[in-house]
């Protein structure tokens, strides 16, 4: 190859890697200025101003309706059941009969006892004239004396135990399932009817230790049931245990129910509400407000705005960590981490990033009983 020719193949050569990094330089270049100007878009976002208030403690916990009484109907002693008079669900009063069981031979042993009583009488008045005569001794009379007051209490014994086999209500309320029929044998502490009186209902509940400082009577408490999902019904703290249970660690609780309608049972399950009395300033924001992680949680709020010439104002977001001190419903009460005045970003949280360039658009507004605490 002579010189000529070597001379043109390296300028050849020379050409193309002059292309080759010229077109790779300049895609560069171009791809750099291309992002430069690029301007992601813009996140639509509600806000709200926040504000403090004051916001009331309230625990929350599941208990039990009780009545005011309540007790499973038992014989005293055992007998056979040789008449029912009371049907399931019967409301009853104090003392009706419910349940007799056979007292034949009780009936039986009760008048050969008032024969002994009669019997016992007259001999009493009889020496008892014969020792104002001189004529018996003061002794006899004593025993015989002894003997009357022995038959009576043989007699009175014998009438309870009839009494006893007359089963009676031993208060006013409704009565359950019967739980006998006629002709069985029951023994002492066999349930034959439930007896409940649900004139006055209770809420019987639990709470850790940790909140006796805030416990009194006196407190309002809201009650739910899922059998009533439509209604809440008031109650009022009306007895707080004497102690704390050792092995739970928790105290029980009793409020009185409101029941107008009648419509609550005792042993149904029902969630509470109480209110306490202790008040605390905080920042309540709604719940949707709030970016929950495992690195804690945050809100998102307004930054001054990227430009005032365009005719709907953009802004930027800053990321703030907050304290959450509590939860009601879709509200939360927050203590640190936001400022009077900060504008609190209510909406697509899930869009944003700390350089994310947002608009704002308050024309949907909040539930204010969201906002306040209410």
């Amino acid at each position: 190859m002579n010189r000529r020719m070597k001379l043109v193949t390296a300028g050849g050569v020379a050409a193309i890697l002059i292309i080759v990094f010229g077109w790779d330089l300049l895609k560069g270049y171009l791809t750099k200025e291309k992002l430069a100007a690029y301007r992601p878009p813009t996140v639509a976002v509600t806000t709200l101003k926040a504000a403090q208030s004051e916001w009331t403690t309230r625990i929350s916990a599941f208990g039990q309706i009780t009545a005011s009484e309540g007790v499973n109907v038992t014989p005293q002693i055992a007998g056979q059941v040789r008449s029912i008079h009371f049907r399931s669900g019967d409301l009853v009063e104090a003392g009706d009969l419910l349940v007799q069981l056979d007292d034949q031979l009780e009936q039986d042993e009760l008048q050969s006892d008032e024969a002994k009583v009669r019997l016992s009488q007259l001999n009493t008045d009889r020496y008892a004239k014969l020792v104002t005569e001189n004529s018996a001794a003061k002794a006899t009379l004593d025993r015989v004396q002894a003997e009357l007051v022995s038959d009576q209490a043989t007699a009175h014994a014998t009438k309870t135990k009839i009494d006893y086999l007359a089963i009676k209500a031993p208060f006013s309320g409704r009565l359950s399932i019967r739980e006998v029929n006629l002709g069985d044998f029951v023994q002492p502490g066999t349930t034959l009817v439930n007896l409940q009186d649900t004139s006055v209902l209770f809420v019987d509940f639990s709470l850790p230790e940790s909140y006796l400082p805030l416990l009194q009577n006196g407190l309002k408490a809201a009650v739910g049931s899922e059998a009533r999902p439509d209604k809440n019904y008031n109650a009022i703290v009306v007895a707080i245990s004497a102690q704390v249970d050792p092995n739970s660690r928790n105290i029980d609780i009793r409020a009185q129910i409101q029941d107008p309608d009648k419509k609550l049972s005792p042993g149904m399950y029902v969630s509470v509400t109480l209110e306490t009395k202790e008040v605390t300033k905080v920042f309540a924001l709604p719940d949707v407000a709030i970016s929950y992680s495992l690195y804690g949680d945050s809100v998102f709020v307004v930054s001054d705005p990227t430009s005032d010439s365009s005719e709907t104002k953009e802004y930027t977001v800053t990321q703030k960590y907050v304290d959450v001190f509590d939860k009601q419903d879709s509200k939360v009460a927050i203590t640190k981490g936001i400022s009077a005045g900060d504008k609190i970003i209510t909406s697509n949280q899930q869009q944003l990033s700390k350089k994310t360039i947002i608009t704002v658009n308050n024309s949907v507004k909040l539930d204010q009983n969201a906002v306040t605490g209410q």
